[in-house]
């Protein structure tokens, strides 16, 4: 099986495939071990005939140039204001190389996967095992990574991180909330992969929110952060962000703001701090901070704003208090579940 597998790569290869094996490769390049296969064929002696000189992929050769050029590009964007990266983009001299580079960028395409390489996707020698910290509603907790980056991971979050690092880049996935506090490596890019939306720094401390159904932000204590995302399989630059700088993002728009550097900070030693934040908002996040139910007996209670500054390690007793007397209301607690009048 795998020699008819290797035939049909050097059929693909010369643009020799009928349309029948054309779909055949596409299928063939969704399952693991493919690409070694795509390896074992180029590094072949070949003596026959080179690729046509017309191709039907030239234009994912032409694609393919300008995606590594654009990394580069933002690459140099995104370094310390003391530290270069140098990102070489390696042009592949032999047409027969650059033929397996269209074929590869062709089924990725085709896979919807082109430009969105997270670390559990990357092609590797060696699988990686991943680890998976999942808080539940009213539970937080602190996490080390195997480079000794700290993560706070709030409550209702899910952190992904593999037991080490690859050799390039140190790469996570992130759903929720969580405070970063990344050891600086400059050769290393630190990146928390949030859906679609990729944060990447060499070193620094920031915040980030990302819950389903809600806007992202992504606000900056200390270092230097730059915030893309690639929906659409289309890199697209939302933000690149100094320390008391945030972006939020929803709906494809950025919007980006000053915010106070300490309370950044402070998020994760539990303090919580809004600043003209409707009642909905705030109970929404007391709800995954204390694992429980609160709910509006009048709709246009929940919509008022008000500025509050609450102590998440204070009893949900305690914190209803200050926000009642805040925000002028009535309240009964009932076991897990909290009416607002």
């Amino acid at each position: 099986m795998e020699n008819k597998h290797k035939s049909l790569i050097r059929k693909y290869i010369h643009q020799e495939c009928t349309k029948e094996e054309i779909e055949e490769v596409k299928k063939l390049m969704l399952h693991a071990g493919t690409q070694q296969l795509f390896d074992e064929v180029l590094s072949e002696n070949w003596n026959g005939p080179q690729p046509a000189e017309n191709t039907n992929l030239p234009h994912l050769n032409e694609r393919l140039q300008q995606f590594y050029k654009k990394l580069a590009a933002e690459e140099e964007n995104s370094l310390e204001k003391n530290t270069r990266e140098q990102v070489q983009v390696r042009k592949l001299k032999k047409r027969k190389y650059w033929s397996y580079a269209a074929v590869w960028a062709f089924v990725v395409l085709a896979a919807g996967t082109y430009g969105i390489l997270q670390f559990k996707k990357t092609p590797v020698q060696e699988q990686l095992a991943v680890r998976e910290v999942n808080n539940p509603l009213g539970q937080r907790s602190r996490v080390v990574l195997p480079d000794s980056s700290e993560v706070f991971l709030g409550a209702g979050s899910k952190l992904r991180f593999p037991e080490r690092f690859a050799a390039k880049t140190r790469e996570i996935s992130l759903e929720g909330e969580a405070f970063f506090q990344v050891t600086k490596n400059p050769d290393k890019p630190f990146i928390i992969h949030t859906g679609t939306v990729q944060t990447r720094v060499l070193g620094t401390s920031f915040h980030i929110e990302a819950f389903k159904d809600f806007p992202l932000t992504v606000s900056v204590a200390t270092g230097k952060v730059r915030v893309d995302d690639y929906a659409g399989h289309v890199l697209k630059s939302l933000a690149v962000l100094l320390p008391g700088q945030k972006v939020s993002y929803a709906f494809n728009k950025a919007m980006q703001s000053e915010v106070n550097i300490d309370e950044v900070k402070d998020w994760k030693d539990g303090r919580l701090v809004f600043h003209r934040s409707s009642l909905k908002e705030i109970t929404t996040t007391l709800e995954r901070w204390y694992n429980v139910k609160i709910d509006y007996r009048s709709s246009s209670k929940s919509k008022e704003e008000i500025s509050v500054v609450l102590q998440g390690k204070e009893p949900l007793s305690k914190i209803m208090k200050i926000l009642a007397a805040t925000g002028h209301f009535k309240y009964q607690i009932n076991s897990n579940h909290v009416r607002i009048n």
